[in-house]
């Protein structure tokens, strides 16, 4: 019985860790870590007259140090004034080095009470609730254990 929980346990945890490895990086690649960020102005005259638009932007980025060497629109957002903008802020952004070399990234401008910022994707997960998942499942099994040893 004993044996059979430990073999347990450590399904459990290869199986959460392999979930872990998978989720970060499935192409087996370093994933883009962006460290400087800053986001197109978007001045409050034209949320006055009403601009907005989506496009993406081509950055190519020297691996070695992270930092931006090129910026272009793949996909205009249908204004001269709004490229401009998501060009000199993405031209701007660094990233980790080593992580990328060239990477499109969506930009999406649309008037709001607070301005403008760039429509970015939502962060991956946090590695804290794995580890969270984890110490439950120790937990558990645990406490499982104490329950057989006493019987």
């Amino acid at each position: 019985m004993m044996r059979r929980f430990t073999l347990l346990q450590v399904a459990t945890l290869v199986s959460f860790s392999s979930l872990y490895a998978q989720s970060e990086s499935p192409s087996g690649t370093a994933r883009p870590k962006a460290i400087y960020t800053p986001a197109p102005v978007y001045q409050p005259d034209w949320a006055r007259r009403g601009l907005a638009g989506k496009g993406v932007v081509l950055l190519t980025v020297d691996k070695a140090t992270g930092k931006v060497t090129g910026a272009r629109m793949l996909q205009s957002t249908g204004n001269d004034l709004l490229d401009g903008s998501a060009l000199q802020a993405y031209s701007q952004w660094r990233f980790e080095p080593g992580t990328v070399t060239q990477i499109q990234m969506p930009i999406e401008f649309k008037p709001g009470p607070k301005g403008m910022a760039p429509k970015r994707a939502p962060p991956p997960h946090q590695p804290q609730m794995l580890y969270l998942l984890v110490f439950v499942a120790l937990v558990v099994g645990v406490v499982a254990l104490l329950r057989t040893r006493k019987r």
